[in-house]
């Protein structure tokens, strides 16, 4: 019921084609650079998977950690205006259930959007580099893991979009966030796996034990943000 609660609201604000338009651009950037550059990268000594990945991941996924960011900002900026958030306790819907499924649509439209990004680079592996059912595979993992990655920065912004009543300063935090991983690209330890550092990731430069970890930190990430979330709205219930 909440699922089908918050699908029916946002369709109400223009919020998917919006995140239509990011998808498109966001799968713009590799066929463009390609387009552009294409002399640069197709004699490169890699697979056509790993100079696609290093040569436009960086690019595509700032342009989704921001499409994102400004997704959970607008989902709970509807909820704040106009006092919507007070009635929406008068209703039998359990603030932690309104969340999840905030949560839920946010990460069904990421994927989209990396479907919509993995489409584009499956297109510009076969147009430039003749790539074969490997290459579409690699491709497939990267996004599959991505999405992955993309998990602990959806919920914190949710989370935090949640505890901000003015979408600006939730916007402020985000972008804020997602500029410093241009100051940390190259960071080590514990900064380097930071919600906002972690869609960076490009899969086919990494080993198998750096997958399975990153993985396993994102997965660790998601669940501890969540789980402060929801003390988090156990706390306003108290006070409300």
């Amino acid at each position: 019921m909440t699922l089908a609660l918050e699908w029916k609201k946002m369709r109400r604000t223009g919020f998917f084609p919006a995140f239509l338009a990011g998808g498109l651009l966001t799968a713009a950037v590799p066929v463009v650079n390609m387009t552009v550059r294409s002399e640069n990268f197709v004699n490169l000594p890699k697979s056509p998977g790993a100079i696609l990945m290093d040569a436009n991941w960086q690019v595509m996924s700032m342009l989704l950690s921001f499409l994102l960011i400004i997704g959970a900002c607008i989902m709970y900026h509807t909820e704040f205006a106009d006092n919507a958030m007070q009635r929406m306790d008068t209703l039998p819907v359990q603030p932690k259930n309104l969340f999840l499924g905030k949560c839920i649509v946010l990460a069904v439209l990421a994927l989209g959007a990396l479907m919509l990004g993995g489409a584009a680079l499956l297109f510009c592996g076969w147009k430039w580099f003749l790539a074969d059912g490997t290459f579409a595979a690699e491709i497939l993992k990267s996004m599959g893991f991505s999405l992955v990655m993309f998990l602990p920065l959806l919920v914190f912004m949710a989370a935090v979009s949640s505890i901000c009543r003015n979408m600006w300063i939730a916007l402020g935090i985000g972008t804020i966030g997602l500029f410093m991983t241009s100051i940390l690209q190259n960071a080590e330890g514990i900064l380097a796996y930071l919600p906002f550092m972690m869609p960076f990731k490009v899969y086919p430069a990494l080993k198998e034990a750096q997958i399975m970890k990153c993985i396993m930190i994102s997965c660790g990430e998601t669940a501890g943000l969540g789980l402060l979330e929801m003390i988090y709205i156990k706390i306003r219930g108290n006070f409300t």
